[in-house]
């Protein structure tokens, strides 16, 4: 595994990042987060369904490293089958905010949660670089598979594959049935990234997309592994190794044939894949997170915690709003008609389609990622605490 981290006497002379230890691991110095303004005449728009705190396990007690790490723990549901991991390594499933079953994987989870309602299969990776494939209605292991890193984000399940983005600049293809390695794709190296991944994304039953720190988006095929397509999105800009951070963290956004694309060294790119052409390309939005369609326009949340919109074609800017600057935003995403983003104390703010704040929700906890699926949005914070809430 190639080490990707900052020495210590770069970080003395750069003064402006962090090292997290090793793997992917530059965070840029936290600034002052915005305060909040208490809103005129709120709206309400989110109604909370259920609420827990996860079992947390074993595999963080004692290990300082671990507990102190923010993890993006996303959760997967199947049905009215909720499903999720904590950091601790235990993965837990409920219904009707029951428990139906709990399942501790042996290692602090790094990946979070992908579920597939064809196969019942649930799938977890750990820090040491554990897969773990278990039953979704008993939570039985059904196989585990060690890679060389860990993974950061999610699996993709697609056919009979386990997609995985490693943290060592490699692409696994997992078979679904033993978890044996089908295949591996190698992209280029970068000493340095910002720590995160985005989450494979299923294109069709014959294209997956990767998002990763090369600046790139790839197109593979899940079954073989054989690149269909690259596109650079990220460029590495300016002298110093912070300012080379060109990484695509967020997992790319795919409405009817248009394909948007963020990256951390400030590009945010429309692409028509019917065509083949660029629609846009915006030099100046850095972002680590997914972008969110509403109406006609995408909007980005961008590292310094501005919101902006932009057209969904053209990319005219359409509105911005820079009032939760430094919360370390999540991802936004679309609640009906509205557009809702989470921040570093758990709230989830909830904006109109001319990017006004109208509602506020809270959670426990700092947020790394928000989820909708159907009418319902699920947040899991970095203190193990998930909430349901419907639109």
């Amino acid at each position: 595994m190639r080490t990707r981290f900052l020495s210590t006497a770069l970080v003395a002379v750069l003064a402006a990042v962090a090292v997290t230890g090793c793997g992917k691991g530059i965070k840029a110095e936290p600034k002052k987060p915005a305060k909040l303004v208490q809103i005129a005449e709120p709206v309400a728009v989110l109604s909370p369904v259920f609420s827990t705190s996860l079992e947390q396990g074993r595999w963080i007690k004692g290990n300082r490293a671990s507990s102190k790490d923010v993890v993006d723990l996303q959760v997967a549901a199947l049905g009215d089958v909720l499903i999720a991991g904590s950091r601790g390594g235990v993965v837990s499933a409920y219904k009707n905010g029951n428990v139906l079953w709990t399942t501790d994987v042996g290692g602090s989870i790094t990946s979070g949660v992908a579920a597939d309602a064809d196969s019942g299969v649930v799938i977890v990776g750990t820090r040491a670089g554990k897969v773990s494939a278990l039953d979704a209605a008993t939570g039985a292991l059904r196989w585990q598979s060690d890679l060389s890193t860990a993974s950061l984000t999610p699996a993709l399940i697609s056919g009979n594959r386990v997609l995985l983005s490693g943290n060592d600049n490699v692409l696994y293809g997992l078979d679904l049935n033993t978890g044996d390695k089908v295949w591996q794709f190698n992209t280029q190296t970068t000493d340095i990234s910002v720590r995160g991944a985005a989450r494979p994304l299923g294109l069709d039953r014959t294209t997956a997309l990767f998002g990763t720190a090369d600046g790139r988006i790839h197109a593979l095929n899940p079954s073989t592994g054989t690149p269909l397509w690259t596109r650079r999105v990220g460029l590495a800009t300016g002298g110093s190794a912070v300012e080379r951070l060109h990484d695509v963290d967020g997992t790319p956004l795919v409405v009817g044939s248009h394909l948007y694309v963020t990256s951390y060294s400030g590009q945010f790119a429309g692409f028509d894949m019917a065509t083949g052409r660029t629609m846009f390309v915006i030099g100046d939005v850095a972002s680590a997170k997914s972008p969110a369609v509403l109406g006609d326009a995408v909007v980005v949340a961008s590292t310094d915690g501005k919101l902006t919109a932009f057209h969904r074609v053209t990319g005219e800017k359409l509105w911005e709003n820079d009032a939760l600057k430094h919360r370390k935003l999540t991802n936004p995403v679309a609640v009906g008609e509205r557009l809702a983003v989470g921040d570093l104390d758990g709230v989830v703010h909830v904006f109109d389609s001319a990017g006004k704040i109208v509602s506020r929700s809270n959670t426990k906890g700092a947020l790394t990622s928000l989820q909708t699926i159907g009418n319902r949005l699920y947040a899991q914070s970095a203190t193990g605490v998930v909430s349901v809430w419907q639109f």
